[in-house]
């Protein structure tokens, strides 16, 4: 009994941080699926008053006091207004690139909410279009990042999912 005693008292704080270590490791893994949804949470906690506050135009925020805004107003507002009622994909889209750098602001409760934003601007035909695109480049169509977003000209389809995916 001595043996063990002596043992405990010499070696506590290693065994102590042993203990810490382990507890960590088994509360991380317990929660690691939690930690990995975290970005979809945020997606799915966007508050309704600020989806309020977006252009259906330009899909923009209309009270942005960022650079973005300026932006937003020259090349998506005024084009867009004009080339909407035709066909808002053809002086977009050219050979399958941008001809054009677009701007646009994500917001959504769920994946198909988020990708609606996209699809409004005129980057995807629509739901379908961005699932098939994820599906060619080995991406989870559900996995949707929301925020401001400047998709460059030159860009693909594929290039802005990939901007647009998290996982």
């Amino acid at each position: 009994m001595k043996k063990l005693k002596d043992f405990i008292y010499d070696k506590n704080d290693i065994i102590i941080a042993v203990l810490i270590l382990v507890v960590a490791a088994l509360i991380i893994t317990w929660r690691l699926n939690s930690i990995m949804e975290y970005p979809k949470q945020l997606i799915n906690a966007e508050d309704p008053a600020i989806e309020n506050n977006i252009d259906p135009v330009t899909n923009e925020k209309e009270n942005t006091g960022d650079k973005g805004s300026e932006n937003s107003n020259s090349e998506s507002n005024s084009p867009s207004q004009g080339d909407e009622p035709a066909n808002p994909e053809a002086p977009l889209w050219q050979g399958g690139v941008l001809t054009k750098d677009v701007e646009v602001n994500v917001t959504g409760t769920n994946a198909s909410s988020a990708i609606q934003c996209l699809v409004d601007a005129g980057l995807f035909k629509d739901y379908a279009d961005y699932q098939s695109i994820c599906k060619e480049t080995g991406l989870d169509h559900e996995k949707v990042r929301a925020g401001n977003f400047t998709f460059e000209r030159g860009s693909t389809k594929a290039d802005i999912a990939k901007d647009m995916n998290w996982g």
